[in-house]
């Protein structure tokens, strides 16, 4: 018996200490430094998160099947509009279509904001999305701080704005 707690403290220690050594990256948070990221554009070029130090960041992943990412889109693009002017950057990830589909979809109703492709599921990875659960939408200050993080869609262009001017500093 005594052997048997001996035993069983040994494996508590040693998986407590694996646990804070080189396992995976913790999940982030708000109010955590927004993990970086390289992921290619359509156009074939490359785009860290890390490219875009010192601006305010909307990350946002869909795709073209997402009912809720469709009924979104409007809203991004409003907000691009009226906010990528005054330093804002929407990083808009398609996460599962491939290029042809996309742009078909992204020039047919005409949004021409930056999309970056990730094939392997790295944005899912490195943010801790629930996979095929898009939209998640990232909210990073100026900072680098993620300020603000929603899974699944927004309901109205307001919701959206407010979590916008948090970023840019507006009230």
């Amino acid at each position: 018996m005594k052997f048997f707690f001996s035993a069983l403290l040994g494996i508590f220690i040693c998986a407590a200490f694996l646990a804070g050594c080189g396992g995976a990256p913790a999940c982030p948070r708000i109010g955590d430094a927004a993990p970086n990221f390289t992921l290619p554009t359509y156009d074939g070029k490359t785009i860290s998160l890390s490219d875009y130090a010192g601006k305010p960041v909307i990350i946002n992943t869909w795709s073209v099947s997402c009912v809720e990412c469709k009924k979104e889109m409007p809203y991004f693009k409003e907000i691009c509009d009226e906010y990528i002017p005054q330093g804002l950057v929407f990083l808009s990830v398609n996460t599962v279509d491939n290029t042809g589909v996309a742009k078909d979809f992204l020039a047919k109703n005409g949004y021409s904001f930056t999309v970056l492709f990730d094939s392997k599921g790295t944005i899912y990875k490195t943010y801790c999305c629930p996979k095929a659960a898009d939209p998640n939408t990232f909210f990073v200050g100026k900072d680098g701080i993620i300020k603000s993080i929603k899974i699944g869609g927004f309901a109205g262009k307001d919701d959206l704005v407010n979590e916008v001017k948090k970023i840019m500093g507006g009230s």
